[in-house]
Order: C-alpha cells, then structure tokens, then sequence
C-alpha cells in the first residue's frame, strides 16, 4: 500500500510549513475487458407471464441411520427458483423456467417446479 511522503519545514512561530508531497504508488497492468457477442433470439420475449425470483426453504430428509451428532448437524435447503410464474394460489405458486411457442401460438412449458406457499420467504418481481 502506498504511503504519503511529507517533507515539512519548521518556522519561527512554532507551525509547520509543507515543503514537499510525494506519494509512492505502484501501476498494475488492466486486463482488456471482453467483449460479449450479441446474440439474436429466435423468438420474441412476448409471453404473457411475469418472471419472479423465488427464495423458499425445503424440506430436508435422509432415509439412512445416523447418530444424535449428525442429526443434530443436519439444516434444510434454501433454494431459489427464477422463471415465469404460470400461477399462484391460497396453497401453492407454480413458475416454469423455459418454455416453447407452438406454431398455432400455444406454449409447451419446461423446467416446471411447484412451491407450497407455508414454504416461501420471498417473491421478487423482476422486469
């Protein structure tokens, strides 16, 4: 780290006078940023959904024997979800992750996960 460099002059009066400032400093070489390449998509984003992050606990289990210390050691999961939110009720939030127009203009939808509501702690809404 850098550190300044002061040079001072005593005057009659008992007050410092700054003669000189020097500070020592070390160059590092950046790295060229790179560029991304655009990609043209091949189809529009016009679907008639709502994209949400979702942060949600899940349940956690283990069929298999253990002792009261790795019992003890054992924590939920904390997933997160991001995708169009296809539907929400009193019980559950159904999003989707990807999905494919049809010709006739129906959609076909992948990456499907269904959330009960108790297990939520928060839905973001993104653009």
């Amino acid at each position: 780290m850098a550190s300044p460099l002061l040079n001072c002059k005593r005057i009659q009066n008992g007050w410092m006078s700054l003669t000189r400032y020097t500070t020592l400093t070390t160059t590092m070489a950046r790295k060229k940023p790179r560029r991304r390449k655009l990609v043209n998509a091949t189809q529009s984003n016009d679907i008639p959904y709502s994209k949400y992050r979702i942060e949600w606990i899940d349940i956690m289990s283990d069929s298999g024997w253990a002792d009261e210390k790795q019992f003890t050691k054992m924590k939920i999961a904390s997933p997160v979800n991001e995708g169009w939110l296809f539907s929400k009720d009193k019980m559950f939030v159904k999003v989707f992750a990807s999905y494919d127009k049809e010709e006739d203009g129906s959609y076909t939808y992948g990456d499907r996960t269904m959330i009960p509501r108790a297990c939520i702690k928060k839905m973001i809404k993104l653009q």
